[in-house]
């Protein structure tokens, strides 16, 4: 028999199935409404965490961008960034739809074997964070041990960095400076290095035609001593930096002689595999090399050379250095220079010819000397004595046209061998019968023949006046 169920007692059973409802969705509710709120917090402190290193990086950039100047455009280089002692302080910049803030200091910290300087670069970028002022995430890394990586970087009310490490990272001038509102800042180092120009034994921007066809390219290392052709014999030691004697191209104008000992590189020309050619081929390489100008840093020019005519010898009374060498101003180069040591000491000078240089050059061992031209050169082969048997010791530098239609010209003849650097990028380069050279060269257009080799030193790669800078070191501060 089916027993009825009375009808008050049904009416209860919905009423408790509905609060029952009602209790679990209050509770869902609430844990909805809490994880929302710590969504919210968490996803804009990630997204500040991210924004701010950006706005580092975009700092580091600006600040690269002041490097460069300071060889492309010396006279705008770091306008409007404040200069304390060796460090250059930018302005603050605010951008972005997030007001992201970015800041950075600069300051030369070392001068290579060159006198180039490195910069060091700090950028400093900010985020605003959002929402709750609470951290709302950590990184815990085992039971009862709670990280705080993410905590040291959000600033509620306080600058970090600076109550802890100062506002260089250096620990001086520690201050509690407050903030405007809450904030993450990260901050990253990078180092930007001079670019030297001679990384390849010929370097051309137009057109290269050579070597003659008996001569040669190849290269050595004149760490490693004094040059000879080894570059057939695998079995000789030095047979490794033998095959450096790349050329590189910067167009489709290429016409092989003799015999290259290394890496041949153009722009859209048709290179073909060729007994002559000892290394890799790659026809989609295109590069500039920018016109050269004057260097600003040199010191004040000295007044006890200003003419070379006739013989002529230069006895410097101070060393000098590489970042700082007696300079000297000549209106004519047309006699024999002879430039003498100080003492036992590496002595350093550089010479700014306004003229042509038709003359002759002896230097002695122990000197350094770089060679600054307005026109044209024209000797022979003979005429650049290098007594100190080091091609980056001898350096001569084309100041490049304020015309880009005027081409200067270097013309070498025979007689004779010489060991030196050319750095032209507006000059045609000719050389003819069969000179023996050892060092590098960056020209417009490159013509050689006869049997005329060239024997690239591989260190050279580190020489040379800075033509550009490069990034060699990115580390975020992790403090």
């Amino acid at each position: 028999m089916r027993t009825l169920r009375q009808k008050s007692e049904g009416g209860s059973v919905l009423i408790c199935v509905l609060g029952t409802i009602l209790i679990l969705s209050l509770i869902g509710g609430t844990v909805l409404y809490s994880c929302i709120t710590r969504y919210n917090a968490a996803s804009g402190q990630v997204r500040g965490w991210k924004e701010s290193l950006y706005a580092a990086e975009a700092g580091g950039d600006l600040a690269y961008a002041e490097i460069r100047k300071t060889v492309f455009d010396s006279a705008h280089a770091f306008n409007g960034w404040t200069h304390t002692g060796a460090v250059y302080s930018s302005p603050p910049a605010t951008f972005g739809r997030d007001n992201l803030t970015t800041s950075a200091t600069v300051d030369a910290f070392y001068n290579d074997s060159s006198g180039n300087l490195w910069y060091r670069i700090r950028a400093k970028g900010v985020a605003p964070v959002l929402g709750l002022t609470r951290v709302t995430m950590d990184d815990r890394i085992g039971p009862g041990t709670r990280g705080d990586s993410l905590l040291r970087k959000i600033d509620f009310k306080y600058d970090h960095f600076i109550a802890a490490y100062g506002p260089n990272g250096d620990n001086a001038g520690k201050a509690i400076v407050s903030v405007a509102r809450p904030q993450i800042a990260r901050r990253v180092e990078l180092i930007a290095a001079a670019v030297t120009p001679f990384e390849a034994a010929i370097k051309v921007l137009t057109s290269f035609a050579g070597p003659g066809s008996a001569g040669l390219v190849d290269s050595y290392n004149s760490n490693n001593g004094p040059y000879y052709f080894c570059a057939n014999n695998p079995s000789d030691p030095r047979y490794n930096d033998s095959h450096s004697g790349a050329v590189a191209v910067g167009s489709a104008s290429f016409n092989l002689g003799g015999a290259i000992w290394g890496n041949v590189t153009t722009n859209g020309g048709n290179v073909r595999p060729s007994p002559n050619i000892h290394g890799t081929i790659d026809n989609n390489v295109p590069f500039t090399i920018p016109p050269y100008v004057m260097p600003s840093s040199l010191p004040l020019p000295l007044p006890s050379l200003t003419t070379i005519i006739g013989n002529v010898t230069l006895n410097p009374s101070t060393a000098g250095s590489a970042s700082n060498p007696n300079f000297y101003v000549v209106s004519s180069f047309s006699g024999k220079l002879t430039i003498k040591q100080v003492g036992t000491a590496e002595t350093y000078v550089a010479i700014h010819a306004t003229g042509d240089i038709t003359g002759s050059i002896d230097v002695k061992p122990g000197v350094h000397v770089k060679i600054y031209f307005d026109g044209n050169v024209s000797v022979k082969a003979q005429d650049i004595v290098n007594e100190t048997g080091l091609a980056g010791n001898v350096q001569f530098y084309g100041i490049s046209p304020s015309d880009p239609t005027v081409t200067q010209s270097i013309d070498i003849a025979s007689p004779g061998n010489f060991s030196a650097t050319f750095y032209a990028p507006r000059a045609d380069f000719h050389i003819n019968g069969n000179p023996d050279v050892t060092g590098a060269i960056v020209c417009k257009t490159f013509y050689e023949n006869g049997n005329a080799s060239w024997h690239y030193d591989r260190a050279l790669a580190a020489e040379g006046e800075r033509i550009d800078y490069r990034i060699v070191s990115y580390v975020e501060d992790m403090r």
